[in-house]
């Protein structure tokens, strides 16, 4: 009898556990950011002042579906991050997602829709990618987000726009810089420019188009496209 009850319970337990584990529908919870955030950006075009606390609320609606650690790892490479310490791997993300974060609320028009789409998610051991398709003034950009179930809930280790890979394009800055340093020296960029709230190095916006306009002969340089609007919790900008 004591056995049946025991078996009962934990049984019971596990249902109970697997029911708080779940994190829900992934396009809910884009979507629901996406929402708070364009009405923030909207309260602060209107406010036409900056305002410190909307400002960290924008920050965190932007970059609080990254997993930066599993970002930052396959930026790196697993074989890279393997040879890091757990010293040298805890700086690491802690640098980069204080980069990354401090520089995302440099060009917040970025982050400005219109209106977005969902496709239905694509959801299978854990992981899931959700597509959206954004429209700001009549240009669609076609966002994807890549995500792994933790902590019950979401979190993206990339997101792709217009097949420009935020992982990938982090992984290129990342070894271009190693080919001349080391992980410490890496580090050491990356916490400088967190604190300066810039990005690894002045590449072009991951939002922006491939390529840049040419510039005339003995004329300033011609500035780059316009870029791509993209919804909450989008790439991390590369000012």
């Amino acid at each position: 009898m004591f056995g049946a009850k025991r078996a009962i319970a934990i049984i019971v337990a596990a249902g109970a556990m697997a029911f708080a584990a779940n994190p829900g529908d992934p396009v809910a919870i884009i979507k629901k950011k996406d929402v708070e955030l364009q009405k923030m950006l909207r309260e602060r075009e209107t406010a036409g002042k900056t305002d410190a606390k909307r400002t960290d609320r924008i920050k965190v609606l932007i970059n609080g579906i990254f997993d930066f650690e599993e970002l930052g790892k396959r930026a790196l490479g697993p074989d890279t991050w393997k040879t890091m310490t757990p010293d040298q791997q805890k700086r690491f993300v802690k640098a980069f997602r204080g980069m990354v974060e401090n520089a995302s609320v440099k060009k917040l028009e970025a982050y400005q829709s219109d209106s977005s789409t969902y496709e239905a998610p694509e959801i299978a051991s854990g992981k899931a990618s959700v597509t959206a398709h954004v429209w700001n003034k009549g240009t669609e950009s076609v966002v994807t987000y890549k995500l792994v179930a933790e902590d019950s809930t979401w979190k993206a280790w990339d997101l792709i726009i217009d097949d420009l890979s935020t992982a990938r394009n982090y992984g290129e800055q990342f070894k271009k810089i190693l080919q001349t340093s080391n992980i410490d020296g890496l580090i050491a960029k990356l916490e400088k420019k967190a604190a300066e709230g810039g990005d690894v190095k002045p590449a072009d916006n991951l939002k922006a188009k491939s390529e840049k306009a040419p510039a005339p002969a003995k004329a300033k340089p011609v500035k780059a496209p316009a870029s791509a609007k993209v919804p909450a919790a989008a790439t991390p900008a590369n000012p």
